[in-house]
């Protein structure tokens, strides 16, 4: 009986921490963490879901996954780069001394350590994993919904907007966008983040192959499918562009297996020279209309994204021609911080100068055209905290060398093989999982690219989520997973 209520209790965590996942800076852990920015409102259930959870594992005597070997190795070393900065001389900067932001540091990675480890444990069997997905899609909705409405009241309704603002106030600190979809993000860019990682990565994977982990269907039509629609008109709403182009990468990935699908049907219906002509015209053609989309694709953003209506617009002329185009489309100070990133790996290639401390080698690192930057200037020299590099890769290489970065990039090259296999030795939902993995491993690559943080629970939510998925779900014949 005990037993079972420890059970009943862990699940009813491990739910709530799911629709608190959109909640990405909630007032009350802001308060709780003393943190202005990240402070998920899944932490609120994250530590109370370790407790309850440990005591069954170490019960049930579960092996861990192979993928958690790479993973407690990287997070063990990356701790282990923390210490070692307090060897280096290194002086307080602004309000900010090095005892501070290594514990910071320690923090955020503890905090993502433990959201892959409940997220692996706790969804241990495959009818857990189709529930948890059953709640994926519920919150989705609630997320999709509430973005689209913030748009759509505005114009419409104003004193209905008045109450839908006094309802964001409870969520998120910042107010609604009157020109980007929001969410209940702090940022359209972190509502962009958790779409790809997370709601989208399952929805398009779920539309690929044609599964549910719902009885209803219209048709053909799925509740994934509806999903899906409302999500991309979601994250087009949210205007960002990092975001917009992980969600492309992944689109342009499934035309690709699309196209595989097509090119091997005309392989099998024809022969000879004929076969040979027309694979190469096919292929020129889907080439030829992949680009039109792209450059169409850039030309409508640069119509609706002010940001943007320079897009065609590259000058070889400048000294400086790439940043002055980074710049233009107002991007300058990321890849500003980005190449801070480099030049702190390029001086500290071996182990890093430790997780959370980049900040305080800005000022030596920052590139001369940084100097000229507002938001660089601002933030240098008006802002009380340490800067962010605001991009992980870059962050990787800067704060854990090239022995950290090889460990993460082992870690998701283990998860893309084992979500290949789940695609080609699987059915029904460990085939939609594997997809999962891959969309999600795809998106990851341009998410990151404008995100540093380890605390944010998507990325680990979705690796130990596909991860419990490859453990747990009947696997092929004589294939063994553990």
């Amino acid at each position: 009986m005990k037993s079972k209520i420890w059970s009943r209790i862990t699940w009813i965590l491990w739910v709530l921490l799911i629709i608190a996942l959109p909640i990405t800076t909630f007032p009350l852990v802001m308060k709780l963490t003393r943190s202005s920015s990240v402070a998920p409102a899944s932490l609120l259930f994250l530590l109370p879901l370790v407790i309850f959870a440990l005591p069954g594992i170490v019960r049930t005597k579960s092996p861990l996954p192979v993928h958690a070997k790479p993973v407690l190795l990287f997070f063990v070393y990356a701790l282990i780069t923390i210490l070692l900065e307090f060897l280096r001389p290194i002086s307080d900067y602004k309000e900010q001394c090095l005892t501070g932001a290594a514990v910071e540091g320690a923090a955020t990675l503890i905090l993502g350590l433990l959201f892959y480890f409940v997220s692996v444990s706790v969804p241990n069997t495959p009818g857990k994993i189709n529930s948890t997905l059953r709640i994926v899609n519920w919150t989705g909705m609630v997320v999709v919904c509430w973005s689209i409405l913030q748009m759509v009241v505005q114009p419409f309704l104003p004193n209905v907007f008045l109450f839908f603002e006094q309802i964001q106030a409870f969520f998120s600190p910042n107010r609604i966008l009157q020109d980007r979809m929001l969410g209940f993000a702090a940022e359209p860019s972190w509502l962009a983040h958790m779409l790809n990682l997370v709601f989208l990565a399952y929805w398009l994977a779920a539309s690929f192959t044609g599964s549910s982990v719902h009885k209803w269907r219209f048709r053909k039509i799925t509740f994934e499918n509806i999903l899906l629609v409302m999500g991309v008109i979601v994250v087009v709403g949210t205007l960002s562009r990092g975001g917009l182009l992980a969600f492309m990468l992944v689109v342009f990935l499934i035309f690709i297996l699309l196209n595989v699908r097509l090119i091997n049907w005309l392989v099998n219906r024809f022969f000879g020279r004929k076969r040979v002509f027309l694979i190469t015209g096919v292929s020129i053609g889907l080439i030829i209309a992949y680009l039109g989309l792209l450059l169409a694709g850039l030309w409508g953003l640069s119509k609706v994204d002010p940001r943007m209506e320079t897009v065609f617009e590259f000058s070889k002329g400048e000294p400086n021609a790439l940043m002055e185009y980074a710049e233009d489309l107002q991007f300058g100070e990321r890849v500003v911080y980005w190449q801070t990133g480099w030049n702190i790996f390029n001086d500290h290639p071996l182990i890093g100068v430790g997780v959370g401390i980049s900040g305080f080698y800005f000022p030596q690192y920052l590139p001369d055209t940084g100097w000229g930057l507002t938001e660089a200037r601002r933030l240098l020299y008006r802002s009380s905290g340490l800067l962010n590099i605001k991009n992980l890769w870059s962050r990787l290489l800067a704060e854990t060398g090239i022995i950290g970065f090889a460990l993460f990039i082992s870690f998701l090259v283990l998860f893309g093989i084992t979500s290949v296999e789940m695609i080609r030795k699987g059915m029904g939902m460990r085939k939609t999982l594997g997809y999962m993995g891959i969309f999600f491993l795809v998106a990851l690559i341009a998410e990151e690219f404008s995100v540093d943080s380890f605390a944010l629970p998507y990325l680990w939510f979705s690796m130990g989520l596909v991860t419990a998925a490859w453990r747990c779900y009947t696997p092929a014949e004589g294939e063994a997973n553990g």
